[in-house]
């Protein structure tokens, strides 16, 4: 007795399939799960710079911002990405200036209670690191030098496709399983695959390779001794 597994891909050419007696065939679906410690770490950055003028808004957030990369390069590593974007620069005016809506609301003339009074300017920063036990320590070290608000935003596996075929190896295990199972319940002996088919993926891993990742790297020494957090993420589960 022959038998097919529903798992990855199509292995076997349809003429041949049409030899085979259906009768003489069980089909089976087979499911795989397999975890893995990821090994990339995603955080992700805001900067706040204020002051009276456009001009000393932005070289608040300018200085923070040359401040936090250097420390964070120099506590992840050189081969670690860190990427700027969704810079704002906004007036800021008086509490007192409102309408019966909330402020924001509406336009309103700069006079009086609504002049404007100064200028905000922040910056969104997003790092990808290799260095997934130091994230944690990499908020807080952010925080320390003027970021406003430093979290760690998850994490993702650098080569997710190994991932996946191991999942669908595993699956293919779990199918011979199941089949085997059937045939001796139907007293007869099991024969070889014949053929192998994907069907829909539940993967759930998050997909991107880190730029630069095999550079070698010899990272400065971080020049304000951060305070040492603890992190053990959970294992990414890939399914097949």
């Amino acid at each position: 007795m022959r038998y097919l597994v529903t798992a990855v891909a199509v292995l076997i050419p349809q003429a041949v399939l049409a030899q085979v007696p259906p009768e003489r065939t069980v089909q089976v679906t087979g499911t795989g799960t397999i975890q893995t410690a990821p090994d990339i770490a995603l955080l992700t950055i805001y900067i706040r710079g204020e002051g009276p003028t456009p001009d000393a808004a932005t070289t608040m957030i300018a200085a923070k911002q040359k401040a936090v990369n250097e420390a964070l390069v120099g506590l992840l590593g050189s081969n670690s990405e860190l990427t700027a974007s969704n810079v704002t620069i906004i007036e800021a005016r008086s509490g007192a200036c409102a309408d019966g809506q909330g402020y924001g609301s509406r336009p309103r003339l700069s006079t009086g209670d609504c002049a404007v009074s100064g200028f905000i300017a922040t910056m969104q920063t997003s790092v990808r690191t290799r260095a997934v036990e130091k994230a944690a320590t990499a908020a807080g070290l952010a925080s320390r030098l003027g970021a406003s608000d430093a979290r760690v935003q998850g994490f993702a596996l650098s080569d997710p496709e190994a991932a996946r075929a191991r999942a669908n190896m595993a699956a293919i295990a779990d199918a011979a399983k199941r089949a085997a199972a059937l045939a001796s319940g139907a007293g007869l002996r099991l024969g070889p695959i014949i053929a192998v088919r994907d069907q829909a993926s539940y993967d759930i891993t998050v997909t991107g390779a880190l730029r630069g990742a095999n550079a070698p790297a010899a990272p400065p020494a971080p020049r304000v001794s951060p305070v040492t957090i603890d992190l053990k993420p959970t294992p990414i589960e890939t399914r097949a």
